[in-house]
């Protein structure tokens, strides 16, 4: 009798938890043991758990008109205006804590239209031009593997970064029958910071800073080539046409 009252009272009660439970999520939780040293240097926290999806948006948009900004007093007559946009919807699965798999789809145009300009050099050189009218437009896709390192303690900030590989063709059309086709493979590196206003959607912005590329360009006019061009290139920089802002659904 005695060691049946003991093996009772050794077992919870029925719907109780001595813990917390492993299918608990916490966000902003420590992802290291607490008693690790990658504790004492840095503290990664939980943001986007094993088994989440994300549906975003990308958006970028930017107009430029020469007459509502201020040139150096050498570019006289200018008359010039360019616009460009990107949209790049993206899905997202977190295959484990704070690390993320991804595809995304971009499509972007841009144009520009120069009606004349001249240049003067302190009136020994002068230069002038115009009628210049180009339209370009680029679609392709990237997958991408995500890594998160959650700040707070709340899971709401944090930051990104992510390693894409991409396919592009880009189209350049001018205001003649001349065009140039290009077709580019990319790996690239873009870092970026995410935010959490409300708990199942966050806001963020990321820019690329770093690539490698193979292009293949090939120009045409009236329909028949009249050049080619291939070739690697590898780059790094800060280059605001690369700068992206998405909204992101967490499901």
């Amino acid at each position: 009798m005695m060691a049946a009252l003991i093996a009772l009272a050794a077992v919870p009660a029925f719907g109780q938890s001595s813990g917390r439970t492993s299918d608990t999520i916490v966000l902003g939780e420590p992802l290291a043991p607490r008693d690790s040293s990658a504790q004492k240097r840095f503290t990664n926290r939980l943001i986007a758990p094993k088994g989440e999806w994300q549906c975003g948006l990308a958006v970028m948009y930017a107009d430029f008109n020469s007459s509502n900004a201020d040139y150096m007093l050498i570019l006289q007559g200018l008359n010039a205006r360019a616009s460009f946009l990107r949209i790049a919807p993206e899905a997202t699965y977190a295959f484990k804590n704070n690390h993320a798999i991804g595809a995304r789809f971009n499509y972007t145009k841009a144009g520009g239209m120069l009606d004349s300009a001249t240049l003067d050099l302190l009136g020994n050189m002068s230069l002038s031009t115009g009628d210049v009218d180009a339209v370009t437009s680029s679609m392709g896709g990237s997958i991408f593997k995500r890594t998160y390192v959650g700040i707070d303690k709340q899971g709401r900030f944090g930051i990104f970064w992510d390693y894409v590989l991409g396919y592009s063709r880009n189209r350049t059309q001018l205001a003649s029958s001349a065009y140039s086709v290009k077709d580019k493979i990319s790996f690239a590196f873009a870092p970026g910071v995410i935010y959490f206003p409300m708990n199942n959607i966050s806001v963020y912005a990321g820019i690329s800073i770093a690539d490698v590329s193979y292009a293949s360009t090939t120009a045409y006019e009236d329909s028949a080539v009249i050049g080619t061009h291939q070739g690697w290139r590898a780059q790094a920089g800060l280059n605001l046409l690369n700068l992206n802002f998405g909204l992101t659904l967490h499901l």
